[in-house]
């Protein structure tokens, strides 16, 4: 009984440990701020993340570093550009599918499974200074 016992304690601990151990698989791309013209008195603002196979992790988080201005860029100028009734979807599906279309563009490879977005602000467009400090990408 006693052996038992101790074997299922080893056992917890162990996978106890490997999982503190466990990195995650969302790899931040950065701060996407737009306006769109449909919406003029609009601010758009929020977190854009990465989901990598947890396999390829150190693969993906190099890759998208290395394309972070480039997929920044994209996602704000495809941004600008989309309906005004995406902005208004609280499920977010089609701006998500078009930031994902975007972010395997400028990667070489499948590495990400998909894109979350978080922070969604929309802030009025007065209160949004001309110069920011804000740093757009962050990874």
């Amino acid at each position: 009984m006693v052996a038992i016992h101790a074997a299922v304690i080893g056992y917890v601990r162990s996978r106890v440990a490997r999982l503190s151990n466990m990195q995650s698989s969302a790899i931040e791309i950065g701060l996407m701020r737009f306006q769109n013209p449909n919406v003029p008195d609009c601010t758009y603002q929020f977190q854009l993340h990465a989901i990598v196979d947890p396999s390829r992790r150190f693969r993906g988080e190099e890759r998208l570093k290395l394309n972070q201005l480039p997929i920044t860029e994209a996602a704000e100028q495809m941004l600008r550009q989309v309906d005004a009734s995406w902005l208004n979807d609280p499920s977010q599906k089609e701006i998500r599918e078009r930031l994902m279309d975007v972010v395997l563009q400028h990667l070489d490879e499948p590495l990400v499974q998909r894109v979350v977005i978080t922070d969604w602000l929309c802030l009025p467009s007065q209160s949004v200074p001309m110069t920011s400090n804000i740093i757009t990408a962050s990874l």
